[in-house]
């Protein structure tokens, strides 16, 4: 394994897969010590006021896991990104460090109600174009298809109008759209039970309801708030946020949100500025 590869996934593990890259690190962890990240009179040394303690210390950031120069050094090229800007003491996001910090961070989007509809994304991209296939993937997965097996994604909602204005390097012809209609199946498997499979809502459904469970039991220790909040935004990253009409009874993603809302956002600070 590569350096930026094992890096990359050491971040992704401490942000709940949040970032992925140093930089998106610097940005995630200025914005929960209040949009700072401050240093000592040396100029190189993290002051460590509360604040920014509790916020690294809830990624194992500075106190566990990471390398303290590498971060410094990520700081800089933040800065040479325009990600953060020097102040007095440190260091601020900027504009567009705060843009940033949005594109990172999922937000709840309340679903439509459902036509009973199921959209299929098909796709040719060759092998020497992986970077642009990868980006598609990724882009596909944000608006809320799931992939049913290579090159073939699938979707409760028209992806149509995304894709249209999607300004990804791939050429629109090699991206097909299909209706499957609301009597529609594939193979022997029905929509509803395609879509319990292949978005994972078991598996989430239980997560949510584990996530529930260490809330309620850590609301009185103000350590365990930033832990919280990113095993949350980590779960809504992967939720499709599917219509009603399509969720198990007993689905907990709405009891996780307003416990959330309610418990947990209120004390974060300047993160939950941009949920």
């Amino acid at each position: 394994m590569s350096r930026s590869s094992s890096t990359a996934k050491l971040i992704s593990k401490l942000t709940g897969e949040l970032a992925t890259t140093t930089l998106d690190l610097v940005v995630l962890s200025a914005a929960l010590s209040g949009g700072m990240l401050l240093y000592g009179p040396r100029g190189k040394d993290l002051y460590v006021d509360k604040k920014t303690k509790f916020a690294l210390k809830m990624s194992g950031l500075m106190f566990q896991r990471w390398n303290e120069l590498s971060f410094r050094r990520a700081i800089g090229r933040a800065a040479g990104e325009g990600l953060v800007k020097r102040i007095v003491d440190g260091f601020k996001l900027t504009p567009s460090g705060n843009k940033r910090l949005k594109d990172l961070l999922p937000s709840y989007k309340k679903p439509e109600s459902w036509d009973g509809k199921l959209w299929l994304v098909t796709y040719d991209i060759s092998d020497d174009k992986h970077r642009n296939r990868d980006r598609f993937r990724r882009w596909l997965f944000e608006i809320g298809c799931r992939m049913i097996q290579k090159s073939v994604w699938v979707s409760v909602k028209d992806p149509k109008p995304w894709i249209k204005r999607s300004t990804l390097s791939i050429k629109k012809r090699s991206v097909i759209v299909s209706c499957l209609g609301k009597d529609g199946s594939i193979g022997n498997e029905s929509i509803n039970n395609l879509i319990f499979r292949v978005f994972k809502l078991k598996s989430l459904n239980e997560a949510y309801k584990q996530w529930i469970k260490s809330a309620n039991a850590s609301l009185a220790d103000e350590s365990k708030m930033p832990s919280l909040c990113f095993r949350y935004l980590s779960l809504l990253r992967q939720d499709p946020m599917l219509p009603k009409e399509i969720l198990p009874p007993s689905w907990t993603g709405n009891i996780a949100r307003k416990l959330f809302e309610s418990k947990i956002e209120p004390r974060i600070g300047t993160i939950s500025e941009y949920i």
